[in-house]
């Protein structure tokens, strides 16, 4: 066989077995191509099932919800006009939600501190919601369910036992339902309305606060009871950071009605963690170093204080740390405190806006309740001085009567007549 035979000869070769790769090539994709699609098929007949079974279980946790309730006395918000519950709502975050328990690492939002992005967001987890209404409370658990309490209607998002990603979405008139309970169970919390379970909301540490404090809302909505004393708010500050935060606080509070209303964590550093405290008569600022070795703590009482105000943050002071913590400042909404006394100022670094905010307007209400007190110093003077001037006349005369000089009846006559003056 000549070169050129050999040569034809290995070109055929060659192209035959091209083509039987080719060949080979498409069999494997048309079967590829094949079982592809009948995953398709298979993952949407899977998903058309699943959706069928959340609009059945939706439609049944509505109807039952319906059923367990009793709406002959008028409903959750029972003769309890918007207004009120909008401003009882307001108080409730800031003085039982807030101290001690960061916003950005809660379940709940509430008004009027429910983030723009979320209730931008609402109707993507909630189609149906009605824009005029006002959200009062927000609540998404560890498993994205999610819980919407407006002034009139609660929306619900609740995962399907069968998988997890599909979610039984509805709405229910405020006026159908009678109470909301939060129940605990071994781990998790049962969420009941009027009686009916709902959803089973995860425990982890950090948030099983946020159900205990949704239990007591909802109590004092159903009561109406709307006053929140300051006896209340230092008995949830105790709760929250624990007996021995508590007591380390309790030593420089002095005065013996004096109670916690306040009380944030600062965000200084991995090792150490600063907090501050606002008490009925000072600001307290303690300052732990690394791993608590030493703490430095500073007091400053409401009528030494010249102001208090929000700053940005400014810890870092290159450059590139600028750039980088004025970014994370804006992204996790965070701030200096800064309170000025006479000839010095003293910084808390890093608290949550809202949480710095709130120690302002704690100060310019106890500032400007102490303004007020003194409006009239005369009146106060008078009545204090008159007390020891009084005292000071019945030892004279027990000396007298000692001496003989008064009988006892004189004596008691005398200091009847005195402490009556009192």
């Amino acid at each position: 066989m000549g070169f050129m035979d050999k040569l034809k000869e290995a070109a055929d070769k060659a192209k035959e077995t091209a083509e039987n790769a080719a060949q080979k090539a498409k069999e494997v994709y048309e079967q590829k191509k094949e079982e592809h699609e009948e995953k398709k098929l298979v993952e949407e007949a899977y998903d058309i099932e699943m959706k069928e079974k959340v609009r059945v279980l939706s439609k049944s946790l509505i109807d039952a919800i319906y059923e367990s309730g009793d709406d002959s006395n008028g409903g959750f918000y029972t003769d309890i006009v918007e207004s009120d519950i909008l401003a009882f709502t307001k108080d409730f975050f800031e003085k039982i939600l807030l101290p001690a328990n960061s916003a950005s690492k809660s379940y709940i939002s509430m008004y009027p501190y429910i983030d723009e992005k979320k209730l931008k967001s609402i109707n993507k987890s909630f189609p149906n919601y009605d824009a005029t209404e006002i959200a009062v409370i927000m609540i998404k658990d560890t498993d994205n369910q999610e819980f919407l309490l407006t002034t009139r209607s609660f929306y619900f998002k609740v995962a399907h036992p069968d998988d997890g990603k599909y979610f039984a979405i509805g709405k229910v008139s405020c006026n159908k339902i009678s109470i909301f309970t939060l129940e605990k169970q071994e781990i998790s919390y049962t969420f009941k309305c009027d009686g009916f379970k709902l959803a089973d909301l995860k425990i982890t540490n950090k948030y099983e606060e946020d159900f205990i404090t949704l239990n007591n809302y909802f109590k004092c909505i159903t009561k109406k009871d709307f006053e929140i004393t300051d006896q209340e708010i230092d008995t949830i500050i105790h709760e929250k950071i624990g007996d021995k935060v508590y007591e380390q606080v309790k030593k420089y509070m002095i005065y013996d009605d004096e109670l916690a209303i306040y009380f944030a964590w600062g965000l200084d550093s991995i090792t150490a963690k600063d907090y501050i405290v606002c008490t009925t008569k000072q600001i307290i600022i303690m300052n732990r170093e690394a791993f608590g070795a030493t703490a430095n703590v500073k007091q400053f009482y409401y009528e030494d204080i010249t102001s208090v105000a929000t700053i940005q943050n400014t810890n870092n002071s290159t450059l590139t740390g600028m750039i980088v913590d004025a970014a994370l400042t804006a992204a996790l909404k965070l701030c200096d405190l800064e309170i000025n006394v006479a000839g010095a100022k003293e910084k808390i670094s890093t608290l949550n806006k809202l949480e710095a905010e709130r120690v302002v307007a704690l100060y310019h209400l106890y500032r400007k309740s102490i303004k007020q007190e003194n409006k009239q110093p005369q009146v106060i003077m008078q009545q204090s001085e008159a007390k020891p001037d009084i005292i000071d006349q019945i030892t004279q005369l027990a000396k007298l009567k000692d001496a003989g000089i008064l009988t006892e009846e004189e004596f008691d006559n005398k200091k009847a007549d005195l402490l009556a003056k009192l």
